[in-house]
């Protein structure tokens, strides 16, 4: 999530729309859970796996959606 936010600021120092930011960073979030999938758990394929992941995969990534939320509403008050 720190990375979110690292990138976030870098991309945002260039000078590029919001929208985009976060349209980057959900296509990085999604790469980056894919390759985990098939580096951890593609290798017995079963479907116990896939829905662990799954429930992973929403957890962490509603956690990170609020975390951006929170980070481009408060952002100008720093």
């Amino acid at each position: 999530m720190h990375f979110d936010i690292i990138l976030a600021k870098y991309l945002l120092n260039k000078n590029i729309p919001v929208n985009t930011v976060k349209y980057i960073l959900s296509i990085a979030y999604l790469l980056t859970s894919l390759i985990l999938y098939f580096i951890v758990f593609a290798k017995e394929p079963s479907v116990g796996h896939g829905m662990i992941f799954l429930l992973i995969f929403v957890s962490f990534g509603y956690l990170r959606i609020k975390n951006l939320e929170n980070f481009f509403r408060n952002r100008n008050k720093l």
